[in-house]
């Protein structure tokens, strides 16, 4: 270890950081010398004790045997002693303008941070400011700089995005899954992970003190221990320094401060019409006089200035100047009532129609749902309207979300979730509760801790309210002794133990529209249903409700009844749903379904209906309905399927089909003009091998498809899989026949076809799981430029899954693309006669873990000598002995890999796509 230690100590050396190999074995070494020394002092301690010979004896018997033990790893230790190696340090690439941060005063707050890390006497850093001001910004930058800097030598980097009402349970959550544990990890597992290496953990948006060892993270070390061996680190951001002095930041704070003029001009005009402004002198002077009532704070510059993008009169310009001066609101530092007013202009310059203003506020109380939930809220509360089917409604919602969105007021993620900034939100409440004058309007609670009953003052509010929702593990409603008269909306969502509504508690709402009783744990709807005769909505979806209440009847004004993924529910009670005279949405998907003959019925009635499919009758029906969501299960005399018959031609809407179980069905023939699904499932179909197209071509077919799953079938082939545009997810398990996926036929034609279209051009997910025959997974080269995660189990005769052949017109399509240039994961499970992964050598710029699990053959990973190119360490997850048997082309190709081995008896956790949505057990 000496001659290790001089070796890294040489001038030449210095600033170079050695490889994670060596890390790994010198951080071992140290571990074995601390044994040593406790050993030593053990066997001293011995010596000295008095009494009976036969202790003394077991005690020195004892430390032989440990002493043993000690030398024989130490001898291992010896034989793994790695060559002094390095990381070459490559120059950085340059910062995409979408990273870069306005103000010299960020960078300069950026560059602390960064040495502060580096400082091995700061534990705790502690970033604090107004809401709006760019803290968040600032701690993303931050975990920019690590990822592009290869972590800074931190084995783990955890961004963990925190809320108001966070609870530490969510937070364990989240940091289990940053750690790829299981998600019933609690705070010991957490800490075995991070106590023997270096970390640093970012903690956006806490608003008061968190309590660090209650999650499992070690605490961070401060320069009085000399016994540190690693770097534990904590940033967090707050908007109180009260939080930053309770969490024992001391002086390793940084306060956010808001932009100067100039730089708050700069990123002004990045948000407006440039070319407008600066066409007139008097514009820019207006302008000008805009931003400054701004304050320099980049939320308000910026929700303000999309605002004004639309503004190309002088006029506008000065009719908004002359209202903000006329209200006398202009951002004060540090004063947060002070911003909501400047917000409030991008709301009131929100169009008119539509109901698009309420739409937002809408959303500000569900953010963080899907969006599918959100514009069936829309729809629930009347503020969508009028449509003739529900494809229709769907536009209009998404044409509203994107009116949103440009202004600056909400976004939406990759994965179809709504958010919006904390201040936005606080705007929003602001803006419901009458500018703050009606507080109790809209009533937003959280509750925290376990089995938590709402309080008696808290439900006196009610009678005030509008609309009411609440989330948290509540257990008990309150007894309400007062009419809730303006109650129009009752949410109550996600609570494990809410399982019961008491006597009479509807009674006290006679106009209630709108209730979702969603992901609780009741059992059953109350007969006292039937007072709330003004009910339009009804959500009991996730639940364990298992039938309707006859009481339903009362309910001449329901339209929508959403009881998706209900396992007990089966037959709708005859005549129900055609009393109902005035329903338009009916989801009962996939374990309900109504008769045919009430099928009939309905026909008059409904836009769109979700539902499980039992016989022949029923499909038959629902060929001329407006589907939505369909479940296909065991239906013997099934042998042949047309896509056309699962909708109404005119008005269908299918966005999710499963078929389960038909033993009998050969074909599924995709037929018709299109279709809107989203999610396609197949199986258990062991009979089915075709799948046929015939007036359009999948692409085209499917053109919003984005999980499809297939188990249990003998399909020939999944080429047509290869130019979905949307597929985000694809699943295959339990193909026993498969020996190849995607085989695309050697004709000119389908080539061609294949060169001139990206293959799987949005894929994030891939994975395969028990295909025994499985040799080859695509006879062809395959882009995926957005896979983030490749999973790959228990194929038992796969050789090589990226077999590239040598002819010309295909290696030379091969070597000018960039293949897997997004993929993140790569997961191979149970391959025991892998020997390649690729016959060529692939691009990976942005892969990040390699999971390999008995692939006991393998020789070669299938990596370019440039592999990091972007800085980025990869880390391997194996056995010793898979590790060991490597082969590398390139000498320096191992320096930028992270080999960590399983212990011989773990089987490391598979992950698994396939969930359903949540629901109480």
């Amino acid at each position: 270890m000496h001659d290790v230690e001089e070796k890294l100590n040489l001038p030449q050396n210095r600033g170079r950081r050695p490889t994670y190999q060596l890390q790994h074995w010198a951080n071992k070494v140290e571990e074995a010398d601390e044994k040593v020394t406790q050993l030593l002092d053990e066997y001293s301690k011995s010596c000295c004790v008095l009494g009976p010979c036969c202790l003394n004896c077991f005690s020195r018997y004892s430390i032989s045997r440990s002493a043993f033990n000690l030398l024989n790893e130490i001898t291992q230790l010896k034989g793994e002693q790695s060559e002094v190696s390095f990381i070459e340090q490559l120059p950085p690439k340059p910062v995409p303008e979408s990273y870069k941060i306005m103000g010299k005063k960020i960078v300069s707050d950026l560059d602390i941070a960064l040495s502060w890390l580096t400082d091995e006497t700061v534990g705790i850093i502690g970033i604090w400011g107004m809401g709006g001001v760019g803290k968040t910004t600032l701690l993303k930058r931050i975990n920019k700089s690590l990822l592009d800097d290869a972590n800074m030598g931190f084995n783990h980097v955890l961004f963990i995005k925190a809320s108001k009402d966070i609870q530490p349970e969510e937070l364990r959550k989240m940091i289990s899954k940053s750690l790829e544990l299981e998600p019933s990890a609690g705070k010991e597992d957490i800490f075995n992970v991070l106590k023997s290496g270096n970390f640093v953990l970012l903690l956006d948006n806490i608003w008061e003190e968190v309590d660090l060892i209650n999650l499992g993270i070690p605490h961070p070390y401060s320069g009085d221990n000399s016994t540190t061996r690693y770097k534990h680190k904590v940033i967090f951001t707050t908007r109180s320094e009260d939080v930053c002095a309770k969490m024992n930041a001391g002086e390793k704070i940084i306060k956010v401060e808001c932009l100067e003029d100039d730089e708050a001009w700069d990123l002004f005009k990045d948000n407006v019409n440039l070319d407008v402004i600066e066409s007139d002198q008097k514009f820019k002077e207006i302008a000008w006089q805009v931003m400054g009532r701004c304050g320099g704070l980049p939320l308000a510059l910026k929700v303000v200035g999309k605002a004004m993008s639309n503004k190309k009169i002088v006029q506008d310009w000065e009719f908004i100047l002359n209202s903000l001066k006329k209200s006398d609101t202009e951002v004060v530092q540090g004063v947060q009532e002070s911003l909501l007013p400047i917000l409030r202009f991008s709301y009131d310059n929100l169009p008119r129609n539509m109901n698009i203003r309420e739409c937002f506020l809408c959303a500000s109380t569900l953010r963080g749902s899907s969006k599918d939930d959100l514009i069936e809220c829309w729809m629930g509360l009347g503020l969508i309207t009028d449509f003739v089917n529900l494809q229709q409604a769907y536009l209009q919602a998404r044409y509203i979300v994107n009116i949103l969105e440009e202004a600056g007021l909400l976004h939406s993620s990759n994965y179809g979730y709504v958010r919006l900034h904390d201040v936005i939100y606080e705007m929003a409440m602001w803006i419901a509760s009458d500018c703050g004058r009606n507080r109790n309007k809209w009533i937003v609670k959280k509750y925290d801790g376990l089995a938590a009953e709402i309080p008696t003052h808290d439900a006196e509010n009610w009678g005030f309210a509008n609309r009411v929702i609440i989330t948290g593990e509540v257990e008990l409603l309150p007894i309400l002794s007062h009419q809730c008269s303006d109650l129009l909306c009752l949410m109550i969502q996600g609570s494990r133990y809410f399982k019961n509504i008491p006597d009479g508690f509807f009674r006290q709402m006679p106009n209630l529209k709108y209730l979702d009783l969603s992901r609780t744990c009741m059992k059953e709807l109350p007969k006292g249903i039937k007072c709330l005769v003004n009910l339009e909505y009804l959500n009991i979806s996730s639940t364990n409700i298992s039938s309707l209440p006859k009481e339903l009847v009362y309910l001449k004004k329901l339209k929508y009844l959403i009881c998706r993924y209900l396992e007990g529910f089966g037959k709708v009670e005859d005549g129900l749903m055609s009393k109902l005279q005035n329903l338009k949405v009916i989801d009962i998907y996939p374990f309900g379904w109504v008769e045919p003959e009430e099928l009939k019925l309905l026909k008059k009635l409904i836009k769109a209906i979700g539902m499980r499919v039992v016989s022949q009758e029923i499909l038959q029906q629902l060929s001329s309905l407006p589907t939505t969501r369909l479940c296909l299960v065991n239906m013997d005399s099934l042998i042949s399927l047309s896509f056309d018959t699962l909708s109404c031609k005119d008005h269908g809407f299918l966005q999710k089909l499963e078929i389960t179980s038909c033993p009998d069905l050969k074909d599924l023939v995709m037929n018709g003009s299109g279709s809107h699904l989203n999610e396609l499932k197949i199986l258990n179909v062991k009979k089915l091998q075709n799948i046929m197209w015939t007036d359009l071509t999948p692409p085209e077919f499917f053109h919003m498809l984005k999980w499809l799953f297939i188990s249990g079938c003998n399909l020939d082939n999944l080429a047509w899989v290869l130019h979905l545009p949307c597929l985000f997810r694809l699943e295959i398990r339990d193909c026993a026949e498969a020996e190849t996926l995607f085989h695309v036929q050697e004709e000119e034609r389908e080539i061609q076809q294949v060169s001139k279209h990206r293959m799987f051009p949005t894929l994030r997910h891939l994975y395969l799981k028990n295909l025994p025959k499985l040799v080859s997974i695509s006879n062809f080269a395959l882009d995926f430029p957005l896979l983030l995660k490749l999973v790959v189990h228990d194929c038992a005769e796969i050789e090589m899954l990226f077999s590239i052949e040598e002819r010309e017109i295909r290696q030379q399509e091969v070597l000018e693309r960039l293949m897997f240039p997004a993929l993140r994961d790569l997961s191979l499970r149970k391959l025991p006669k892998l020997v390649s992964i690729s016959n060529i050598a692939l691009d990976f710029p942005r892969l990040s873990g390699l999971t390999l699990y008995q692939c006991h053959n393998l020789k070669k990973l299938p990596f370019k000598s440039g592999i990091n190119n972007n800085q980025r360490m990869i880390d391997i997850y194996c056995f010793r002995e898979c590790w060991k048997h490597l082969e590398w082309d390139d000498g320096t190709i191992p320096a930028h890999l992270r080999p960590y081995f399983y212990p011989s008896m773990i089987q490391p956790r598979a992950v698994d796509f396939c969930s359903q949505p949540g629901r109480c057990t």
